[in-house]
């Protein structure tokens, strides 16, 4: 009984217990902890989605009815069914060109403009008290959207007690793991492992260094039993821990070379923001722009040169005006979307969004056209370039699984490329929106409206240069 008692005691002053019970505690803590992190959400999306379904079936229920409904007063007859239970604090029906028909209770922040495209747009508010749903009718066949708002101020107390629930939970968890696991540790491992506190730290300390062939107190005791036999194991272990460790080294340092060469190569390919999101485990990447400028640049004649000029030749050349294109687009901060054989896509204005996109794609075209006066073909003349210009919404995403490209698409990239092929060589055409944007600090020539493939007459001018109170604005707003 006195010796139990002396082991007891020795394992509760061992710095070592105390570490691994606290240890044990924190990693349950933890693991629990991450457990109700996302149970927390879980439980508070239940508790939306329970409130929703309440007003849901009444919501049903009014935009099928609203369908048959002749005038108004009608709807209005329809709309006074809607019972208000203790979470719904207020509703509204509009049609679908946002007129406010109706209004009861709190006014939503939804309106019929929120829900156009889709079937049911939800709004929480930023103190989390109020929840607005939104109903569209198109799915229901009817011309009416019903916007539903719901007090849910109860939802913090639930989950405020919910929480403290889980917290006791895991605190008795907690604690009884940890004496259970520390008392049967105690007399199988940690007891015997004290003797060899000095080896450990002597190994702490050579493991850093890669030092071999130590001499470790533990082995100056013969043991024929368990014990004996791990300490003769642990000095072969740590020549093998220090070989292995080597060898770690290594062969961390190829796969980090091979690492930051596929890292290269991808961000050669993707924008870094993409490449980032990729690398996240995103499947699709899709995104929506309402404006960004798209510039096509085509080189000309340069297809009749490609059957007159040997095919390294002309590879290389291509290489070198494309080298210099890609140059200014990385100094206007622009993204190169890709090239089609002689002709150069850009865009201004994503991934990552910036204002002035569009006075960085003229910055470029205007230099493109000064690049391309440096090359000359064989013929000893120099090449000349069309450049079309255009601004507006655009989609942009990733597509395919092998070869994959970042790519746009969209009417407003439509128009761009028709501002180029409906060009003239030497000059930068650009559409009526990027004119708007770019006239008060840009020369442009009045082409007038001529006649676009698949558009019909349009207004487009000719970007002659920057105005040069701008320029000099520019580079004193740029040293400042």
């Amino acid at each position: 009984m006195e010796e139990r008692s002396q082991a007891l005691l020795s394992l509760a002053k061992a710095r070592l217990s105390r570490r691994i019970a606290f240890w044990i505690f924190v990693s349950i803590v933890v693991i629990e902890a991450i457990i109700l992190v996302p149970s927390y959400f879980r439980r508070e999306q239940e508790l939306l989605e329970q409130t929703e379904n309440v007003s849901a079936i009444q919501a049903r229920f009014f935009l099928q009815s609203a369908q048959s409904m002749k005038s108004e007063p009608q709807l209005l007859d329809l709309a006074k069914s809607i019972k208000r239970d203790t979470n719904i604090a207020g509703w509204a029906i509009e049609d679908n060109t946002g007129r406010r028909i109706m209004q009861m209770g709190e006014v939503s922040t939804l309106t019929a403009a929120d829900v156009r495209d889709k079937n049911i747009v939800r709004h929480r508010s930023d103190k989390g008290d109020r929840y607005d749903v939104a109903w569209n009718g198109n799915q229901f066949g009817s011309e009416y959207v019903l916007i539903v708002r719901h007090n849910v101020e109860f939802i913090k107390q639930e989950l405020v007690a919910y929480v403290w629930r889980i917290i006791g939970l895991v605190a008795i968890i907690s604690l009884f793991v940890t004496a259970s696991t520390l008392v049967i540790l105690g007399a199988i491992v940690i007891l015997p492992i004290l003797k060899l506190r000095e080896d450990l730290e002597l190994v702490a300390d050579s493991i850093s260094q890669e030092q071999m062939n130590l001499q470790f107190h533990s082995m100056l005791t013969l043991r024929k039993d368990e014990v004996g036999e791990v300490m003769a194991a642990f000095n072969q272990m740590y020549a093998r821990i220090i070989k292995e460790i080597s060898e770690r080294k290594r062969a961390e340092a190829i796969i980090q070379k091979e690492k930051d060469t596929s890292e290269h190569l991808l961000l050669n390919i993707l924008p870094s923001a993409i490449a980032d999101r990729l690398k996240m485990g995103e499947k699709i990447i899709a995104d929506g722009f309402n404006e960004a400028t798209v510039l096509f640049a085509d080189i000309v004649n340069f297809t009749e040169l490609s059957s007159k000029v040997a095919p390294v030749k002309l590879v290389c050349l291509l290489n070198e005006i494309f080298s210099e294109f890609d140059y200014l687009a990385e100094k206007y901060g622009l993204e190169k979307i890709k090239t089609i054989g002689d002709a150069y896509m850009v865009v201004g204005g994503l991934p990552t969004y910036r204002p002035n996109h569009a006075e960085a794609i003229a910055d470029m075209a205007l230099d493109m056209q000064k690049v391309i006066n440096n090359f000359a073909s064989d013929l000893g003349e120099p090449f000349t370039i069309r450049i079309g210009i255009n601004t507006g919404p655009v989609v942009a995403g990733v597509i395919g699984i092998k070869k994959f490209i970042y790519d746009l698409w969209g009417d407003t990239v439509n128009v761009a490329s028709r501002m180029e092929s409906h060009g003239l060589a030497g000059n930068i055409q650009v559409s009526d929106s990027t004119y708007g944007i770019l006239q008060k600090k840009y020369n442009f020539a009045d082409r007038g409206k001529i006649m676009i493939k698949g558009k019909g007459e349009m207004q487009t001018y000719f970007l002659i240069d920057k105005i040069p109170e701008t320029i000099n604005h520019a580079n004193t707003h740029s040293k400042s």
